[in-house]
């Protein structure tokens, strides 16, 4: 157990690393540029990048961790594009040419990270079963919430520029934590040193096809949430205390549902998790829609980790599962790829309703958790009548 538990905590510290740049970046950044008088047009602008970038890039970057570049280096060279690139954000002189650009840039090294630290994470959990993934993974929320508070709090005691200066040294964590925990092995043993070397790439199955939209569909009903939540409370009187309680309920309540339902990672194909997500986020929505108090609220917030966090163990069960070895990286590429396209679609139309309806745009999220949950149950039916051995893919 010592060996195995000693494993976790390599890992964890992984993502936590990851997830420390990523709690520092969402919600300060845009701060940043705030304090060097960008427009609000061009700042909604920046903010968006990364998401178009993620569902250009995520699939075809992880794609090299299949192959002889391996995920190792991927991940060291995506920390090193962000160590050097964020540097840069403080010589622009303010010209928005330049910063947009340079957006682009560092999100590019961004948007195979996290995706890439998962599909070590899965793959070490199927080399070693006794691994947990969701005590893994649950250090990066742990990190993404410290952050956020730590980042409060730098900022406020010393200006908006910490913010990049922060951004700048934390991949330095990244780095260590890549150089630590990833071994040269591991990109060999995820893409088996053959895919893209004379070998042809092999398909994922449509069962894989249909699990991997149907965690995206999920996921991309969180957009409303994500853009409008806050604002939505404070526009029913909520004080900005009891938003930052409503935020906090919903990532503790994640980390735990991690820490106890982690193990289904390795252990079976995670629709059931799904559906449960699924049929969270269809509840969710609608209620809060209804513009319930502050206790029911608290409790709409806890069941993230149901929407977003079981229907995550769940994709990563199933791509554990399912995806062929040579593979995987390729898999888990365009599940980011899935994830940021609905959640781009989601948000941006989640504007457009809730300038017209207000509270109905949590209620028009509900049909993305519905057609996860249709998908799963079909998924489902179809490893009934078709049962596929675990990492077969076919």
């Amino acid at each position: 157990m010592r060996p195995i538990r000693a494993l976790e905590l390599r890992l964890g510290a992984l993502q936590a690393a990851s997830f420390t740049s990523h709690g520092m970046y969402l919600p300060f950044f845009p701060l940043w540029l705030q304090s060097k008088a960008v427009p609000p047009t061009l700042i909604g602008l920046v903010v968006a990048i990364p998401i178009v970038v993620r569902i250009l890039a995520t699939a075809p970057l992880l794609s090299l961790a299949d192959r002889s570049f391996g995920a190792r280096r991927l991940l060291l060279v995506s920390h090193l594009g962000q160590l050097v690139g964020f540097p840069l954000f403080l010589l622009t002189e303010n010209n928005s040419i330049v910063i947009i650009a340079l957006v682009a840039l560092v999100a590019v090294a961004q948007s195979c990270v996290i995706p890439g630290n998962d599909l070590v994470s899965t793959n070490a959990v199927q080399q070693y079963p006794g691994l947990n993934y969701g005590r893994i993974r649950g250090m990066g929320s742990a990190a993404f919430f410290v952050t956020n508070i730590v980042g409060g709090y730098l900022v406020g005691a010393f200006g908006a520029d910490v913010v990049i200066l922060a951004l700048t040294a934390i991949p330095l964590l990244g780095i260590a934590a890549t150089l630590i925990v990833v071994p040269r092995e591991v990109h060999a043993s995820s893409g088996q040193g053959e895919a893209g070397e004379g070998h042809p790439t092999p398909k994922l199955s449509a069962i894989l096809w249909l699990v991997l939209i149907a965690g995206a569909a999920t996921q991309g009903s969180h957009g409303a949430l994500n853009a409008f939540a806050s604002i939505y409370w404070r526009s029913i009187g909520f004080s900005d205390a009891a938003i930052g309680y409503f935020w906090a309920s919903a990532v503790i309540a994640e980390i735990l549902v991690f820490l106890f339902l982690g193990r289904a990672v390795g252990r079976g194909s995670g629709t059931g998790l799904i559906m449960i997500g699924s049929a969270a986020a269809v509840i969710r929505f609608t209620a809060m829609s209804l513009q319930p108090g502050a206790e029911i609220m608290v409790v709409l917030q806890a069941m993230h980790s149901l929407s977003f966090a079981a229907t995550h163990i769940g994709t990563m069960a199933a791509l554990t599962a399912l995806a062929p070895l040579q593979a995987r990286g390729r898999a888990q590429g365009i599940y980011g790829s899935l994830a940021a396209l609905t959640i781009a679609v989601s948000t941006v139309i989640s504007g457009l309703i809730y300038s017209e309806a207000g509270a109905a745009v949590f209620a028009a999220m509900a049909p993305l958790g519905a057609i996860g949950l249709v998908l799963a149950l079909a998924v489902a039916q179809l490893q009934k009548a078709q049962p596929q051995r675990a990492g077969s893919g076919g």
